[in-house]
């Protein structure tokens, strides 16, 4: 009997020790930025790089990879990238989605091979899915509502992301809702700039050589210092505009601030670390922790920016920004201590 209690204690150390060491498997990550190239972009990979470098060196993560579109924007490719994380056995899966539907397959293939996903930046309606993003929708309304209450009336043109993609479709809709609220507006020319500086500068072009009066720009982050700088080469300028929260817009802003131009500009950073955000909610929830309630909506966290800047706070953002280089935008990333707050 004694030597069956003892058999039975081992087994039992034994199996507890197991279960403790499978409870303490250090994750790999795979990440798909979904595209790349931008300002924006290489500062949101930054950002979840220097949050994987912190985690891999404390001892928290075993590896990550961070894998970008070729094709920018293409949700076909990013479901490849998605598979071959699947294949290489990962157990946590990052992803900013270029559509907020043609993910969902591969998601729950990755979900029935036991691989935890988080969406970040952009939402995907796949089941039993953490999303982590702005409320573009709001963030975008407040931009518009700005400047068209600053308009009043006049043509305005919208220069928008990349077509299809889940943040820029909320945003577009965000622009539409608020439009119908200001009859003596107009929107003369609608159309995608890439959220990419230099192809909104050529679409910018294009429309102001077309003669049309333009009285006001809505446009997005990533485009703006291209909107502005091709109304600028025209020796013309919009009344109000939506800027870059960076350098470089900032620059031209100060310029045209201090020649007394009639321009007014509004700005609130779009925060690229939103990755790095989610990377840290992604290992509490991978550890087990729970997120208290009221947290989520809809199984969304919704990272709420403080920071909304016009021409009367002006100065508080330029500090920030003066000696940073052109590329520069405002970003932030949540601490380790901020996340923890959020789970149970």
């Amino acid at each position: 009997m004694f030597v069956l209690l003892v058999s039975l204690f081992c087994f039992l150390l034994a199996l507890g020790m197991s279960q403790a060491l499978a409870q303490k498997k250090l994750p790999v990550v795979g990440i798909s930025t979904g595209s790349s190239g931008t300002s924006w972009r290489t500062i949101m990979i930054n950002g979840l790089e220097e949050v994987g470098n912190e985690y891999k060196a404390a001892g928290k993560i075993a590896d990550f990879k961070i894998v970008n579109n070729i094709v920018n924007g293409d949700a076909t490719e990013q479901a490849n990238i998605l598979r071959d994380f699947i294949a290489q056995g990962v157990d946590i899966i990052l992803v900013n989605p270029n559509s907020p539907t043609a993910l969902n397959a591969v998601i729950e293939e990755a979900q029935e091979a036991g691989i935890l996903v988080v969406a970040f930046d952009a939402t995907v309606t796949a089941p039993n899915v953490i999303n982590v993003t702005l409320d573009h929708y709001t963030w975008m309304k407040k931009n518009v509502e700005w400047i068209c209450s600053t308009l009043q009336k006049g043509n305005v043109i919208q220069i928008y992301g990349l077509e299809g993609h889940p943040a820029d479709n909320d945003r577009r809709r965000a622009v539409y809702e608020v439009l119908k609220q200001y009859p003596d507006i107009k929107l003369i020319a609608d159309t995608s700039g890439y959220w990419d500086q230099t192809k909104a500068k050529e679409v910018a072009a294009q429309i102001i050589a077309s003669g049309q009066q333009i009285d006001g720009v809505i446009t997005q982050d990533g485009m703006a210092y291209g909107v502005l700088s091709a109304f600028l080469d025209a020796g013309k300028l919009p009344k109000v505009m939506f800027g870059d929260p960076g350098t470089a817009f900032f620059k031209e802003w100060k310029k045209l601030r201090e020649a007394g131009a009639d321009f007014k500009a509004c700005t609130q950073p779009n925060p690229p670390g939103i990755g790095g955000t989610a990377f840290r909610i992604a290992l509490q929830l991978y550890n087990g922790k729970q997120f208290k309630p009221g947290v989520l909506v809809d199984n969304t966290f919704f990272y709420k920016v403080s920071m909304f800047i016009t021409d009367e706070n002006f100065d508080e953002a330029w500090e920030l920004l003066k000696d940073k280089p052109d590329d520069y935008l405002l970003t932030e990333i949540m601490s380790e201590e901020a996340v923890a707050e959020l789970f149970e």
